[in-house]
């Protein structure tokens, strides 16, 4: 085992605790910097609920295959899948205005693709 003064281990010691410090400051602001929320301001279409519901529905062939709804909110929100294509709608609404949420291809479900 290698003998350090103590003016040597003083020095070691330093060193070893000013990279401890700046790691740990690493780790406390990307911690940190990940718990962070963020709001996005997501551009929406929204139109009279029965409208958007018929247009999902008739002109893209998707039909609801989940549905939640919030009381507090007094919303519903309903996942919509054409189960040919695979194309999928996410619409919220409530009995005035329903709102499309996001769309996307190739939907699949815990249990695989829709066929």
């Amino acid at each position: 085992m290698k003998k350090y003064s103590a003016k040597k281990f003083g020095e070691v010691l330093k060193y070893h605790m000013k990279n401890f410090l700046a790691l740990l400051v690493m780790v406390a602001v990307l911690t940190t910097a990940a718990a962070q929320t963020r709001t996005l301001n997501k551009p929406v279409v929204c139109d009279a609920t029965a409208t958007v519901l018929r247009t999902i529905t008739e002109e893209f062939g998707e039909t609801p295959q989940w549905r939640g709804s919030n009381a507090q909110q007094g919303t519903t929100t309903v996942l919509t899948v054409n189960l040919i294509t695979g194309a999928w709608t996410l619409i919220e609404f409530n009995t005035v205005t329903a709102c499309v949420i996001g769309v996307g291809q190739n939907a699949s479900s815990a249990w695989g693709t829709p066929s």
